[in-house]
């Protein structure tokens, strides 16, 4: 038989158990106390409890505990802010921001006839000292029309002539020249920012004259959107309809009347020109990226005119499934008679899947082909008939 006489007993234990147990708790105890002690929370709190210029406040320091828990700047101790004054804060900004540009943006209208009196058809804002004024091409697509500037709420006009508008109709960007002389001295050149650096959810202000009545007005919302495509009807004498490629969206409200206004940031920058809204749909507007108006300030002011790159394709972006992978491709669904295009042997039907070594997963053709210069030699890959070719193009002007 099995010796049990010294095996413990169970209610020793349950004693042995309760004993670790409240060991446990003790120490645990122990080490709270001691952090708070160690960490300056009791005395923190102690001081607090006493008189300032009393003994016990001078013999616990109480003084350097003061100092330390609130740390002072040179204009003071420093202040969480709440919600409000964060709001308040940017509201003021923006009040700002309008006071500083307002006198750069510009109402453009058509001068009237016999049966009808001159009006505000759209917005455009100032960019340079020379005279240069950025709207939308579709704000002045009319050549047979007579176009003037008003400057800050219709106190000084001035005519265009017809020689000083310069249209971009892929981009729906027109520059727009007049005399350095003409400008009004209190006109306001607006600074251009990066809208490669834009973000999701950034606040944006829209200004312009929307339906060429309430001047100046003011909007202000978030970037709800990046690299959108967006199909159209342009223009006050057109119904055409448009495709524009890589567009901002912004819930910012956008009128008739505001295209070719300035899309500014906080930092009292131009991002983008805008130009479009979504009939039907509420808080949806477009803009174009400042950064493709760039390109042709700076041929402007080297050539005196747009130097448009040009392929001579009409496509659709579409997906495809070709090596076992799912590509972004362009189809080609007509080629332009002696384009550039048709000069380097594409045909309809034909899907270009890479650009002078770049894929459409981040960037449109349209977009590539606006980055070339005139003249540039580039490949292109296609697939035509499931097999993969490589073709090279010179880039035309339009």
């Amino acid at each position: 038989m099995i010796d049990q006489s010294h095996k413990p007993s169970w209610s020793f234990k349950r004693f042995l158990i309760k004993f670790v147990t409240l060991i446990g708790l003790i120490i645990l105890c122990l080490s709270s106390v001691g952090f708070i002690i160690f960490g300056g929370y009791l005395k923190s709190g102690f001081c607090k409890l006493v008189l300032p210029g009393s003994y016990l406040h001078e013999a616990v320091s109480c003084s350097n505990v003061s100092e330390t828990q609130q740390p002072n700047t040179e204009n003071g101790p420093i202040q969480s802010k709440t919600f409000d004054q964060i709001i308040g804060d940017e509201g003021t900004r923006v009040a700002d921001i309008v006071e500083e540009v307002a006198g750069g943006v510009v109402g453009i209208g058509v001068v009237g006839d016999n049966f009808t009196e001159d009006r505000i058809i759209g917005t455009g804002f100032l960019v340079s000292t020379e005279g240069i004024l950025v709207t939308n091409r579709h704000v002045v697509e009319d050549e047979q029309f007579e176009y003037f500037l008003s400057f800050k709420n219709e106190e000084q006009t001035v005519a265009v002539p017809n020689t000083g508008i310069f249209r971009d109709p892929v981009n729906d960007i027109a520059l727009i020249k007049i005399e350095k002389n003409q400008v009004p001295g209190s006109a306001k050149v607006l600074n251009i920012g990066d809208s490669s650096q834009l973000r999701l959810g950034q606040t944006v202000i829209a200004i312009g004259n929307p339906l060429g009545t309430y001047t100046g007005s003011i909007t202000k919302g978030i970037i709800s959107g990046l690299n959108r495509e967006v199909s159209i009807s342009q223009g006050f004498f057109t119904s055409q309809s448009e495709v524009y490629e890589d567009v901002i969206q912004t819930d910012a409200a956008i009128n008739p009347g505001n295209s070719g206004g300035p899309l500014l940031n906080l930092e009292a920058e131009v991002i983008g020109v805008n130009f479009a809204t979504v009939e039907g749909a509420s808080n949806l507007s477009f803009a174009l990226p400042i950064n493709r108006i760039k390109a042709r300030l700076i041929e402007l002011q080297t050539y005196g005119k747009f130097k448009i790159p040009y392929f001579g394709v009409e496509y659709r972006t579409r997906l495809v499934f070709f090596k076992g992978q799912s590509l972004v491709g362009a189809e080609v669904l007509s080629v332009v008679k002696d384009s550039p295009a048709a000069l380097s042997g594409i045909k309809a039907g034909d899907i270009i899947i890479e650009f002078d070594g770049t894929d459409f997963n981040d960037k449109t053709l349209s977009v590539l082909i606006q980055e070339q210069q005139i003249n540039d030699e580039v490949y292109i890959v296609i697939i035509r008939n499931r097999v993969e070719q490589e073709l090279k193009i010179t880039i035309g002007e339009r």
